[in-house]
């Protein structure tokens, strides 16, 4: 028998017949997969709006949210209203 065969028997021996491994997991605090967060969706943390934007600032925003892809535009108007909302006026 090996140290490794003999240590493990050891460790059996001491806790009774319970595995070394259940000993090890705390099943108290286990998760359920129903309990399991899910990432929320994009329309769950959005809502689409329509808005009337100058002409110099629409093309601005065309501009920069090309050069940066997808959700840029969104990125950029989040960011402003955060802003604004934030500052005395």
């Amino acid at each position: 028998m090996s140290k490794m065969d003999e240590l493990k028997n050891k460790i059996r021996s001491a806790s009774g017949s319970k595995s070394v491994h259940s000993e090890l997991i705390d099943s108290s605090n286990e998760i359920k997969p129903k309990e399991l967060l899910r990432k929320k969706k994009f329309e769950e943390l959005h809502r689409r709006d329509t808005v009337w934007i100058e002409n110099e600032l629409k093309d601005k925003l065309d501009s920069q949210s090309s050069e940066y892809g997808r959700g840029e535009k969104t990125r950029i108007i989040n960011e402003a209203l955060r802003r604004y909302f934030r500052e005395p006026s």
